[in-house]
């Protein structure tokens, strides 16, 4: 593919790009042009190397979409997306950026940005925000240059805008509309300030699929569906007009809470399952979750983006609204952060966040930046507690709570522990705790 001007990358940018391919040694030319030079770094296999170029030039097509200025250009290269290939650990946001940072490199860190349209730019058309189903054509030209500027920092992101449908703030319908949901009469509350919407209106349904048409056309990756819940027809309705309407690329991702193998049915039309920390809070036995995670997974269609949340604060209620410690950073809990993230990388293919709690707020970790390939087989269930799963450049294990005594390791070679920055070939995994074994060349 060629382009019919010249276009100059600047330096950051592909700095930010070859340090996260893992490359070394960019070299930026004079301003008659650029040249990229690299090399392996101990890890790297030629044909890896080879992807990386590819995903390299790639980011740089996506800058070419921009205009001297950086303007977002309407004749924007079509990519292939790579993000199936995206080495682990891959990091999700929901809602909320890393603590302290609200700017797009921040979002671009992450490997899965799920966010509100309006951090995209994104505006409903209309005087009645419960009757939109379009975006302004304003709005929709500024979340495509914000999108695009995301890609040139990370080309394999995967941007999935939330979608509100289950309730509805109070002052987006008039008090008598037919959509909001009612019990002898009354609308029944779910936040405050909010009411749940008739779900099984198949009026109020159409509403919700031709928002979803607006978020694909406005240059997402696909569509968060908030609260599933127990209700199997209203849901398979709801999505198989949503597949009709957005075909099989469009990815759609549902929020299955706390619940763990509940909503099976919707499955089959899905791309993910997000799963809140709930499906862990005082968990001692894990063989009923994990069959029914594992069992879940393999009912979703490709390509699969589930992804596991774990909180650091448990507590009731927490991070909800109301609640006086709202905001504020909870106590740290290191072997939580651990065993989650080892859990997650041992039992399937799942996109990870570690967060303070509903809020959804999260720092960044070290070990988020120690990419350890994708996996060279599934994971191997050790003893009751204890799993192990062998990666290109690591060995993931993890003891789980509950375990009666810690686990011990021996290794052939040396490695290196991302998370405690032990090196050996000897590591004992306490129970409730984890390890990542990067192999030491």
């Amino acid at each position: 593919m060629a382009f019919e001007k010249e276009v100059y990358v600047p330096v950051q940018i592909l700095t930010h790009l070859a340090d996260r391919l893992s490359w070394t040694q960019p070299v930026i030319s004079s301003p008659a042009g650029v040249v990229i030079m690299a090399s392996m770094n101990h890890y790297e296999t030629r044909s890896k190397m080879c992807t990386n170029v590819t995903r390299l030039v790639l980011g740089w097509m996506a800058i070419a979409a921009m205009g001297a200025n950086g303007d977002y250009a309407e004749t924007a290269v079509s990519q292939p997306r790579e993000f199936v290939k995206t080495p682990y650990p891959r990091i999700a946001m929901l809602w909320a950026p890393i603590r302290g940072d609200n700017s797009l490199e921040s979002m671009a860190r992450h490997d899965l940005i799920m966010t509100g349209s309006g951090r995209l730019g994104l505006k409903w058309d209309g005087d009645t925000r419960g009757l939109a189903d379009r975006f302004t054509a304003d709005s929709v030209a500024a979340a495509k240059k914000r999108i695009a500027e995301i890609r040139t920092l990370n080309p394999d992101a995967v941007i999935i805008g939330d979608l509100l449908f289950y309730e509805y703030h109070d002052s987006w319908l008039p008090e008598d509309h037919s959509w909001w949901l009612r019990k002898d009469g009354k609308r029944q509350q779910f936040w405050p300030g909010t009411h749940r919407m008739d779900w099984y209106n198949e009026d109020y349904r159409r509403h919700v699929v031709r928002q979803t048409v607006a978020l694909k056309e406005a240059g997402v990756d696909g569509v968060f569906y908030d609260n599933i819940r127990n209700e199997p027809q209203p849901w398979v309705a709801l999505l198989k007009a949503v597949r009709e309407a957005v075909g099989d690329d469009f990815l759609i991702l549902a929020n299955a809470g706390y619940a763990i193998g509940k909503y099976d049915f919707a499955a089959p039309y899905l791309n993910g399952m997000m799963y809140e920390s709930g499906w862990s809070h005082s968990r001692t036995q894990w063989d009923n979750c994990i069959r029914q995670m594992q069992h879940t997974q393999s009912l979703l269609r490709q390509p699969r983006i589930s992804l596991v949340e774990r909180f650091e604060e448990t507590r009731e209620r927490a991070g909800w609204p109301g609640d006086a410690k709202r905001g504020q950073k909870p106590p740290a809990d290191d072997a939580a952060r651990w065993w989650s993230l080892c859990y997650t990388l041992c039992i399937g293919d799942f996109y990870y966040l570690f967060s303070d709690n509903t809020s959804h707020r999260h720092d960044w970790y070290p070990e988020y930046d120690v990419k350890i390939g994708l996996p060279t087989a599934p994971g191997e269930q050790i003893n009751s507690h204890v799993w192990q799963r062998r990666y290109e450049k690591a060995l993931v294990v993890v003891n789980l709570p509950g375990a009666v005594a810690p686990y011990e390791i021996k290794l052939d070679k040396p490695a290196k522990d991302s998370l405690t920055g032990k090196l050996g070939t000897s590591f004992t995994v306490p129970p409730g705790n984890g390890r990542i074994l990067v192999t030491v060349e």
